[in-house]
């Protein structure tokens, strides 16, 4: 008897009876296609943007990796040319003794060919010569005088060599400059209100 009542079938449901307003309120095969596409859609959208977003900030990563590159010896570059300057002004002493020449000559060998490997890194010096206009992006004026001789803001003395390092400039040229003092410049304007 045991077997019969393992053997004993559960009795099968009979389908659910269809509401006729389910069938009118629920979307449409082709409706629900349509959400899907437009979901798809989105979906697309948004990957491809954040494609582009990658693909940007690997092309930005890279041109500031090279660039990091192309400018990592700035630093130690910027600190020799002060070193090599102030080097440059010893070398500069004037002296009879000939032993003493003899060794300035050869340190003069030696700043020069560390100057050498600093050209081969992409230093270089900016050429200021006496009489050129002013130009504030590679100069810096620490001083005005007046020289009538010479043309108004040009410059009257370099202090100290500038250096551009590839395409950026390093350090500025010190210079003098030419400039009128203010109270002659006011006397010329008095002088000229009263002729």
């Amino acid at each position: 008897m045991k077997d019969k009542d393992k053997t004993k079938e559960t009795p099968v449901k009979k389908p659910a009876e269809i509401n006729e307003e389910e069938i009118k309120t629920s979307p449409s095969v082709e409706e629900r296609l349509e959400e899907f596409q437009k979901e798809l859609e989105n979906v697309k959208d948004k990957y491809l943007r954040s494609l582009a977003e990658m693909e940007n900030f690997k092309k930005r990563n890279t041109e500031e990796i090279k660039r990091e590159r192309k400018y990592a010896s700035q630093p130690i570059v910027d600190k020799l040319i002060d070193q090599l300057e102030v080097f440059e002004q010893a070398l500069n002493v004037k002296t009879d003794d000939s032993n003493f020449k003899n060794f300035l000559y050869g340190f003069r060998m030696i700043k020069d060919m560390l100057f050498n490997v600093l050209l081969e890194e992409g230093v270089s010096k900016i050429d200021i010569i006496t009489g050129n206009s002013f130009d504030p992006n590679t100069m810096h004026a620490i001083e005005i005088q007046f020289d009538a001789e010479q043309p108004e803001n040009s410059v009257l003395k370099v202090v100290k060599n500038g250096y551009m390092y590839k395409d950026r400039l390093l350090r500025p040229a010190t210079v003098v400059i030419n400039q009128k003092p203010e109270n002659q410049i006011d006397n010329e304007k008095l002088d000229a209100n009263v002729a």
